[in-house]
């Protein structure tokens, strides 16, 4: 690692040397002298740990590059002096991220000639993104207060920090890769040789009831069987505020937590889809505009540019972004979107978008979700009109294949997912 910064504090070295040459000049006798030789030690020993300093040896070894968020990383520093002086410091790594640093405790170290110094620190990361852990801060003081030296070592090394999933079981991708010569929906999209199992009915053929389980049961199960292809998934990832938000100093805020748990959303749909063998490629509308293809990817891909993406309080419509990829949507297309605040702005385009795509599915984050595993507890929401006009026209909407779904500040994301499943 290379010195990037040197700095040293000397303030109370300096005026007990002006008070010794004035002391001599005044009066010269043996008490000023020895005053004076102290002074000329502390002189030199400041000078030697600056050079110390500057020649100390430092390597530096992380466990891995690429980790989850909440996952711990080890960083270690291996210290040797190069100088014939013994160094009595503080260690402190630095972590920046894209706002703030990460707060860790520095360690004592004494680093000694041609001696091996091992410091380590275990670093977890609540958020996604690319953290820097580019510097190390080693600060000395002098046992006497006298003086003090601060530097920083540098050596480019990055971390990244990909977003976590979560885990649910059914995703609202009932459309297929279309396969030619089949009459029947059910034949052209699943295999019924492949039995998984039951689940209960929801309006299916009636030669799909499972009888003697449904007599067991006292209700209606159809029988689940497996795809004969894959899905094609367009996932759009709305990160910006849009212009029809009035309130936007209290939205803006929101769209700061919201903009977290949407990637860890669209995460979990990613590794979903590629996990069952699906297709999928993803929109990303936030700082700028990134289209990512799933041809020849793996889901790890994917989570590597959603760790970085991040939107904005002023920044690019879906609207348009949607008008522009119109024509790329065919009849295997289930187009999915997931977004903060939307109005009816965009109902045009989702009808243009269904009247291509086989299925639209629109998924509003205004309050946040539930988190698993937590009972369900009274809600206090207020909708903003435009989102209410568009809950209004959602069941119309559905008559023409387009889903929308405005998640309730007390509704999990599985009880949302079952609800556009079974329809």
């Amino acid at each position: 690692m290379q010195i990037e910064a040197l700095t040293s504090r000397k303030r109370p070295l300096l005026l007990l040397s002006s008070v010794g040459l004035i002391w001599s000049l005044l009066s010269l006798d043996s008490f000023s002298l020895i005053f004076l030789s102290l002074l000329s030690v502390s002189w030199l020993y400041y000078l030697l740990t600056g050079i110390a300093l500057k020649r100390m040896d430092i390597l530096r070894s992380i466990s891995r590059t690429r980790l989850f968020t909440g996952e711990s990383i080890s960083i270690r520093y291996t210290l040797t002096g190069r100088y014939p002086i013994a160094i009595h410091a503080e260690a402190l790594p630095t972590v920046r991220m894209k706002i703030g640093f990460v707060s860790t405790k520095s360690q004592r170290v004494i680093v000694k000639q041609n001696t091996l110094t091992v410091i380590e620190w275990i670093i977890s990361f609540r958020s996604r993104g690319e953290k820097d852990i580019s510097s190390l801060l080693i600060s000395v003081k002098d046992p006497l207060g006298l003086f003090s030296y601060a530097v920083r070592y540098y050596l480019s090394e990055k971390v990244l920090v990909l977003p976590t999933v979560m885990e649910f079981e059914t995703l609202p991708l009932r459309l297929r890769e279309l396969s030619p010569g089949k009459r029947s929906d059910f034949k052209l999209m699943e295999d019924l040789t492949d039995f998984r199992g039951i689940r209960e009915y929801h309006g299916e053929p009636l030669n799909r009831i499972h009888w003697k389980t449904s007599a067991k049961m006292g209700a209606l199960y159809s029988r689940e069987f497996g795809y004969t292809a894959v899905s094609r998934t367009r996932l759009y990832l709305h990160l910006n505020l849009t212009g029809e938000v009035f309130a936007r100093d209290v939205w803006e805020k929101i769209r700061l937590s919201y903009e977290e748990l949407s990637v860890r959303i669209a995460a979990s749909f990613i590794r979903n889809v590629y996990l069952s063998h699906g297709r999928i490629s993803l929109v990303t509308v936030g700082e700028d505009v990134k289209r990512i293809d799933g041809t020849g990817r793996d889901w790890i891909d994917f989570f590597e540019i959603l760790s970085t993406v991040g939107g904005r309080d002023e920044g690019e419509e879906l609207y348009k972004v949607l008008e522009q990829d119109l024509s790329s949507f065919d009849p295997s297309t289930t187009v999915v979107i997931l977004s903060l605040y939307l109005g009816e702005e965009i109902l045009p385009y989702l009808v243009r978008a269904r009247s291509r795509a086989c299925q639209v599915v629109v998924i509003l984050l205004p309050f946040g979700i539930r988190e698993p595993g937590r009972l369900p507890g009274r809600s206090y929401q207020m909708l903003p009109r435009a989102i209410e006009n568009l809950k209004k026209r959602a069941l119309l909407l559905e008559e023409e294949r387009i889903v929308v779904r405005i998640v309730e500040d007390n509704q999990s994301l599985h009880e949302v997912l079952d609800e556009i499943q079974a329809r």
